[in-house]
């Protein structure tokens, strides 16, 4: 049987109570060694099962990327931006935008 952890990684069982990954952020792993269910779910949380041909659980919250497209993206971050109380010789840069979106893209 196969399950998925917290963040999203895969793991498989070999019946005996040992569970090793075989895939981590969406990459496959074809070396990883089995280690007890218990250890795992104690560093990786609890491990959710996960039926062939089924999605991966969601916690339901959309990604701004789901949401938006690059130019809504950087069009927020500089509303944010704007929006904020700023100092009389101070303003948002494009800089300051441009690592905005990037956070609100969830890469930074």
């Amino acid at each position: 049987m196969k399950y998925i952890d917290d963040g999203g990684d895969v793991w498989e069982d070999d019946g005996d109570g040992m569970v090793r990954v075989i895939e981590v952020s969406g990459d496959r792993v074809d070396d990883s060694e089995y280690s007890a269910l218990e250890v795992v779910e104690e560093l990786h949380g609890p491990l959710t099962p996960l039926t062939d041909g089924a999605e991966r659980p969601s916690d339901g919250f959309s990604t701004v990327a789901d949401v938006l497209d690059r130019a809504s993206v950087f069009q927020s971050a500089h509303a944010l931006l704007k929006g904020l109380d700023w100092g009389e010789d101070e303003k948002a840069s494009v800089y300051d935008v441009l690592s905005v979106a990037k956070w609100l893209e969830g890469e930074g």
